[in-house]
């Protein structure tokens, strides 16, 4: 498997998904080379959160307790018990607290502003071998695809919860988001299956949900050491449990007929194989190909895909 994972990373490098997929292919056809405290971890984690809402908790706790509860005894486990598997480890901190104040000092966030001219004196150029033609590729096409990624997330959304959207709101979101990013040393900004899933299956409604997530943050950052011996088993149970069940029997592309049933399934494939955010971007080629309607696709063929996030 290792040598197949190398030659498929020599030949495909974008085919990042497929590592991915092999690995999983690999680890459970091999069930013993599991470690039994991790692998008890993570089916017990799946199991609960799973089951939790209606057998375990009581009817009147609100959505996400049973994701609170998991992390909690695993993290407990994990602290009196000197697990021995992955656990998420040291949380780095701020060097140094810089603090960015609004409103007379009332609004405080611990936000680093970098020097503006220590950014437009960045060797970008050079990244990229002094070619502006790359330059400006990489810059216009990447957006561009998480953008068209961003509006399946929000379209999805719209069709299974009824939350609208707006193509030009999302648009200008992602843009201004990326832009602070910049200013602060953050990544770009761009839309995760995987987070808003999460975040939907702890009962989050609207868009107050993620500035409540990087207040918390912020302001906790220093507290978050408590998370370090979290087991990763426990995580990543989470995020399999909130996608599990539509990567099995996805709906949707079940039933798609005719360009949309080619388009939907060459959709999740290449996703899997790929990445999420060439995923969609290929998805949207077959779309145009076969003259179907993109929006319509690509909230098909989530489903499917969601594993790869």
């Amino acid at each position: 498997m290792a040598k197949v994972q190398m030659v498929a990373k020599a030949g495909a490098p974008y085919a990042s998904g497929f590592l991915g997929q092999s690995s999983l292919l690999y680890a459970v056809t091999n069930p013993l080379m599991w470690s039994p405290i991790p692998a008890l971890h993570f089916f017990s984690c799946i199991t609960f959160i799973i089951m939790a809402p209606c057998s375990f908790l009581p009817k009147w706790f609100p959505p996400g307790t049973e994701v609170l509860v998991a992390t909690a005894v695993a993290t407990i486990f994990s602290v009196y018990t000197n697990y021995s598997g992955g656990v998420v480890g040291i949380i780095p901190v701020m060097e140094k607290t810089e603090v960015l104040s609004f409103f007379g000092g009332s609004l405080a966030l611990p936000v680093e502003v970098l020097d503006l001219q220590r950014l437009l004196d960045a060797p970008l150029l050079e990244r990229f071998g002094g070619s502006w033609i790359k330059l400006m590729m990489s810059a216009t096409l990447l957006p561009a695809v998480n953008f068209i990624s961003m509006i399946a997330l929000a379209a999805m959304f719209e069709v299974e919860d009824g939350i609208p959207w707006s193509a030009p709101r999302e648009l200008f979101a992602q843009g201004a988001a990326c832009i602070v990013a910049g200013l602060t040393g953050s990544a770009p900004v761009s839309a995760s299956m995987s987070r808003s899933l999460v975040s939907r299956m702890a009962g989050t409604t609207s868009q107050l949900s993620c500035v409540t997530t990087a207040l918390v943050w912020m302001y906790c950052l220093q507290y978050m050491s408590i998370m370090s011996p979290t087991p990763k088993a426990a995580l990543s149970a989470i995020l399999v449990s909130s996608v599990i069940k539509g990567v099995i029997h996805p709906n949707d592309l079940m039933h798609l007929r005719g360009a949309n049933l080619a388009v939907g399934w060459g959709t999740a494939i290449a996703t899997a194989l790929t990445s999420p955010t060439m995923g969609f971007g290929i998805g949207m080629v077959f779309a145009f190909i076969a003259g179907t309607y993109p929006k319509q696709i690509q909230v098909s063929a989530i489903k499917l895909s969601r594993k790869s996030c």
